[in-house]
Order: C-alpha cells, then sequence, then structure tokens
C-alpha cells in the first residue's frame, strides 16, 4: 500500500495540526510528515525502477504510479520538506512581529499538508477526472495561503487567482469530458473505466475530431494553472502577495503539477493523433511564454514579482522542449523541470527574509550593499540566482544547454536560437536587478542581521541537492528521467 501510504501521511498531519495545540508540535508534525513523504517517495522511485516499463497500482487501478509519477513525488516532497523546515523560523517572527494571527499561523499548518496531498493525488491518480478534482482541490487550498496575510493586495490576488484559475479548470474539465466522449464514440463501445491507462490502450480508436478539440480546452486550461502565456497573468500577483513559503511551493511544484497533468494529455493526444497538433501547440505556447517573461523582468520594480516571470520563463521552456519531442529536449525538460523545483524556493526563501527586515519587496527600498546587511541571506539568494540564470555549476545550466542542443541535433536549429535569446534577455534582467541589489555600498546606519541555523539549511539543502544532481548525478535518478522522457514520446 505504498501509494495509499504516500497520500494519507500528509492528509492526516493536516488533520492533526488543527487539533494539535502546542506550537511545536504543529511544526514537528509537518516537518515529520513532509519528511516521511520523501522517505515513501524514494521507496517509490526504487520500486518504480525495479520493474521497468510497468506500473504500480493500487485499488484495482484507482492509484497508478509510473516513472513519470515518481519522478513528481520526488519534486513535490522534496520541496514540501525545505518549505516546512523553513516556515519555522518565517512565521516565528511573523508571530512576533504580529503579521499574521495564531489563526492565520494555524491555518497555513493545516492547509499546506492538504496542498500537498492535492498534488501528489494529481500525479497518482489513474483516473482522469480524479485528476482535475485534485488540480481543483490544489487550487482551492492554495487561494487560501495566497490570502493568508489578509490585505487588500493579498485578497485582490487571491481573487484574481480564483476567477482565472476558476475559469482554466472549467476549460479542463470540458477538455476531459470531450475526451470520454471521444473514447465511448466508438459504435458499440462502452468504457468500463475513464483510467488514463484503459485511455492510452484506445487512443488509436478514438475520435480524432473530438480529441483534437479536447487537447485545446485542456491546454488552454491547464495551461492557465501552470501560468503559461497568455493566461499566466495572475501569476505574478499570488506569487508576490502569498507568504514566501508557500510561494515556493507555487512556484517550485504547484506550476509542474499543472504540467504534468497537460502531458498526460499530450500523450493521449499523441497516440491518438500522432505528434504533430500538440507538440506544436505545445511549443508555441512554450516559445511565446519565454519571449514574454524577458521584457517583464528588465521593466520589474518587485522582487517576488521578478521571480514569478522567471517561472514563466521557465514553464515555458518546459514546453518548448516536450513540443520539439526529439529524445535529448524531452529529457531536458525533465531535468529542467527537478532543477528548477530545487532552485526556485531557495530565491523564495532568500525573498521572505529580505522581506521581513526591510518590511518591502520594492528593489529601491531595499537598496544596496546586502551582502553587507545581511551577508548569508545574499550568499544563498547570489548562489540560486547564478543557478537561475543557467550558469554551471549547477543544473540548470546543463538542462537549457541538453535542450538547446536538442533543437540543432533534431533539425529545429531555429526553436533553440529562440530560446537561445529569450534566456538571455532573462540572463541580463535577472543580473541587473540582483547585482544592484546583492553588491554596492549599504546604507549608513543599516543594522546587520544573522538567519537562523533552520533557516540556513532550508535555503542550502536544495542547493545541495541540486549540485549533487548537477555534478555527480545518481545513475539511478538519470534512469527515471529517461524513463520518464520515453513515457511522454510514447515510448515507455
Amino acid at each position: 500500500m505504498l501509494l495509499t501510504s504516500i497520500l494519507c501521511l500528509p492528509l492526516l498531519v493536516g488533520l492533526l495540526c488543527l487539533f494539535a495545540r502546542p506550537r511545536a508540535l504543529v511544526e514537528i508534525l509537518n516537518l515529520a510528515g513532509f519528511l516521511g513523504v520523501l522517505i515513501l517517495g524514494i521507496k517509490l522511485f526504487h520500486s518504480v525502477l525495479a520493474t521497468p516499463g510497468r506500473a504500480l497500482t493500487e485499488w484495482g487501478q484507482f492509484l497508478r504510479a509510473d516513472a513519470l509519477s515518481a519522478w513528481m513525488v520526488l519534486l513535490i516532497s522534496s520541496v514540501s520538506l525545505a518549505t516546512s523546515l523553513y516556515a519555522v523560523r518565517y512565521f516565528r517572527r511573523d508571530l512576533a512581529d504580529a503579521t499574521v494571527s495564531e489563526r492565520r499561523w494555524r491555518q497555513f499548518y493545516v492547509l499546506t499538508p492538504l496542498f500537498a496531498t492535492g498534488m501528489l493525488l494529481v500525479v497518482l491518480a489513474n483516473n482522469l477526472g480524479v485528476m482535475w478534482m485534485a488540480v481543483e482541490a490544489t487550487a482551492l487550498s492554495s487561494v487560501l495561503l495566497v490570502a493568508l496575510y489578509n490585505r487588500q493586495t493579498s485578497l485582490e490576488a487571491a481573487w484574481k487567482y480564483v476567477m482565472l484559475g476558476g475559469l482554466g479548470l472549467v476549460l479542463a474539465l470540458f477538455g476531459t469530458i470531450l475526451t470520454y466522449a471521444a473514447a465511448i464514440g466508438q459504435p458499440r463501445r462502452e468504457l468500463l473505466s475513464f483510467n488514463w491507462s484503459s485511455l492510452l490502450a484506445l487512443a488509436p480508436q478514438m475520435d480524432h475530431h473530438l480529441m483534437t478539440l479536447a487537447f485545446i480546452f485542456v491546454l488552454v486550461g491547464y495551461g492557465t494553472k501552470a501560468g503559461l502565456a497568455p493566461m499566466h497573468t495572475w501569476l505574478p500577483d499570488a506569487h508576490s502577495e502569498a507568504p514566501s513559503p508557500t510561494s515556493a511551493m507555487l512556484s517550485g511544484v504547484s506550476l509542474k503539477i499543472a504540467l504534468y497533468a497537460l502531458l498526460r494529455f499530450h500523450i493521449l493526444t499523441c497516440a491518438c493523433l500522432g505528434s504533430a497538433l500538440s507538440c506544436h501547440l505545445l511549443l508555441g505556447f512554450g516559445l511565446f511564454s519565454m519571449l514574454l517573461a524577458g521584457p517583464f523582468i528588465l521593466m520589474q520594480k518587485n522582487l517576488k514579482r521578478m521571480l514569478a516571470y522567471s517561472s514563466l520563463e521557465h514553464v515555458g521552456l518546459i514546453c518548448a522542449a516536450v513540443g520539439m519531442n526529439a529524445p535529448l529536449t524531452v529529457f531536458g525538460a525533465m531535468l529542467h523541470m527537478g532543477c528548477h523545483a530545487l532552485t526556485k524556493p531557495v530565491l523564495f526563501f532568500a525573498a521572505g527574509n529580505i522581506h521581513q527586515q526591510y518590511h518591502s519587496l520594492e528593489f529601491r527600498r531595499i537598496g544596496s550593499g546586502l551582502v553587507h546587511t545581511m551577508p548569508a541571506t545574499a550568499l544563498l539568494l547570489g548562489l540560486a540566482a547564478v543557478a537561475v540564470c543557467g550558469l554551471p555549476p549547477f543544473g540548470l545550466f546543463v538542462s537549457e544547454l541538453t535542450v538547446i542542443a536538442g533543437g540543432f541535433t533534431s533539425q529545429q536549429s531555429w526553436v533553440s536560437v529562440v530560446i537561445l535569446a529569450s534566456l538571455t534577455v532573462v540572463f541580463c534582467g535577472l543580473l541587473n536587478k540582483l547585482s544592484g541589489m546583492l553588491l554596492g555600498p549599504a546604507p549608513v546606519g543599516a543594522p546587520r542581521r544573522a538567519i537562523s541555523a533552520s533557516n540556513v539549511a532550508a535555503m542550502s539543502l536544495p542547493l545541495g541537492a541540486l549540485l549533487l544532481l548537477t555534478l555527480r548525478p545518481p545513475v539511478s535518478l538519470c534512469q527515471l528521467m529517461e524513463q520518464a522522457a520515453g513515457i511522454i514520446r510514447g515510448s515507455p
């Protein structure tokens, strides 16, 4: 019952945190729960590798995990654990400053495990309808976390998230229903289940016109939740107004959960119609997202909004890499997904430290010389910025180079040139904004602030894992990503 345990553990933690009284107990429950999920995720990873080409199933195939699912479980559990570790000191300071009430503090610790449970159900559910409901559950829990501070700006961001995310999920539901209709449209065809694995076996016989329409609806619907342009307008508001631990989960894994749901439909569409339609649409939306992100980063005045637009660029790169549909580019997309998930929380954790010190995220109010006033935060922020810009020795350099090289070797050189140009613009924007904030003289009389050991650990562990994934990647982890890439390309 491995898959059931992975789902039930964070759900149980969320329910226990609702009734647990001492703050320390609530914090320990979250940490222990997400550590347990990570351990179970590692066990799932080894179990999937032990049976290549086969998926683990439970509850009569209601739950199903293949290599792509196992890779996502690892990312969700890793980011959730780092977030729970960082949240301890972050919210203790917010409570001391009366920024959040005791009720709001407890709300975070109840909703975050439920948010993680929803994301885990998305990647473990075999039924496409259940997967849609799980994505809806993640939206409902995360929107309450976005509005946690109960400010006018955070309520406005949560409202925009609800409206646009809800509209996107309605469109995704239409696409899901049309997929069902395409499957049962054949004469005397009876579909006994709505499982993804069953639909994949039926895909060549599904109605082509309905499947075309279904994928368009799903692309716009789940693409909205993933933050693809031009449906991305909720993204910078939600990321900038949410508590930094929530921003880390939204950017690190929540966007990729929506991408995961989209990829499941992409696989079905390719099996039914061939790869041309879905690959071209993914490539177009991905490149548009990347090209749009650069100018917004260059003109940005708020740190967390800039990081949100950076997420738009990386989500676009993953979609473009999958859209090129070459073995190297799809593997690069899987690697990029993992490296970005490990990098982005560190940036949002650093932004949280800066906000608590300066009570602002505006570059003009933060000023310069952060390396003098907050040296530990500045160091870790600088390292994460180097990573997110795609510079060596971090993994995003390898994944971006893999995608670009894959484009050249698969006779799609123009795509690689566009990707390279957009990455250059984003690099210049991030370098300009962050170097001005980190370097230079500190304001006269500015206090020097150290961060707690737990915050240093929460920021250092993802960076350490990222370096390990880059410099000495475990062979088994590379095999898992290769199998996940094979599933996406239709050759598991």
